[in-house]
């Protein structure tokens, strides 16, 4: 395959963390505040390049502040980008606590203004296309029907919102576990759970599943076959961004070995590494650091 094509959503993300996670109503003091530039799209991107594959996002930004910011960040990461600018730059407002917990609210802003108009000019052919659901769904639609027959499309169904084309001709389908609860009517509490939800996935969509399950590690559905990875123990301090980020380990290490197990192992290793640290995308690993976590084990 030639390379992997990420299509969606780039943000400014505002983070602060405390002790604790603020109940409604009230009003808690934060440690630490920073700035740096997030979005589903970017992310997976970023994890994606910092891992060796030849990536290139595709998204929308605002001519702003916060814009300028992104630029910057991106001409420093191993990423091509195709970006088109819109009315505003996105914003994802983050409360983190000492455990890693977050509360997220997002305000869209351009991400919403992306149309496959903006980018029909690129062919996709023998390439991984990302997408995630932080962009209008006809884009990702409309891509979908444009591209060449050969190429493999992940989707990461988050926010969850339920549109049966793009379920149905998604290559795989990377649901964190309420996400595949809510894709499989199963309420996932166990292991056990997770591959029952895996099937009834599989038997509605016909693809590939993973579904990621944080802390207590993943799973695969793989042409109906199902391996369950154990977890990386490690002490996290912020989980943000580790969805996206086994997103883009996943993809680079298929793009390069067309091995699922080798491609999860790697994935698994990578989301642990990137909650060592606050930040999404600054806190994603290089390909030295993961092959190094994975030696050790």
């Amino acid at each position: 395959m030639k390379k992997i094509f990420v299509i969606g959503s780039i943000n400014i993300d505002i983070t602060v963390s405390g002790e604790r996670l603020p109940e409604e109503g009230e009003t808690v003091k934060a440690d630490k505040f920073y700035i740096y530039p997030g979005g589903k799209g970017a992310n997976q991107a970023i994890s994606s390049g910092r891992l060796g594959a030849k990536t290139e996002l595709i998204g929308k930004i605002g001519n702003d502040y916060f814009g300028d910011i992104i630029n910057n960040y991106l001409k420093k990461e191993n990423v091509d980008f195709s970006l088109k600018y819109g009315k505003q730059t996105g914003v994802a407002f983050i409360n983190v606590d000492n455990h890693g917990k977050n509360m997220i609210t997002v305000y869209p802003g351009s991400n919403n203004e992306l149309n496959y108009s903006d980018f029909n000019y690129m062919k996709f052919e023998n390439s991984i296309i990302m997408f995630q659901q932080e962009i209008p769904l006809k884009t990702i639609e409309d891509t979908i029907k444009n591209s060449f027959d050969n190429n493999i499309i992940i989707t990461d169904p988050s926010p969850f919102i339920k549109d049966e084309f793009i379920l149905k001709n998604s290559n795989f389908l990377t649901p964190n576990e309420k996400e595949a609860g809510l894709l499989s009517g199963i309420k996932i509490n166990s292991i056990e759970d997770a591959e029952k939800a895996s099937r009834t996935i599989h038997e509605k969509y016909g693809n590939n599943i993973i579904i990621k399950l944080g802390s207590k590690g993943s799973l695969i559905n793989y042409n109906d076959e199902i391996r369950y990875y154990k977890p990386y123990k490690v002490n996290a301090v912020d989980t943000t961004g580790a969805g996206d980020c086994f997103n883009g380990a996943f993809a680079s290490r298929f793009l390069e070995t067309n091995d699922v197990n080798k491609s999860m192992e790697f994935a698994n290793a990578a989301a642990a590494i990137s909650t060592l640290s606050y930040g999404a995308f600054p806190s994603f690993p290089y390909i030295n650091d993961v092959l190094n976590a994975i030696d050790k084990t």
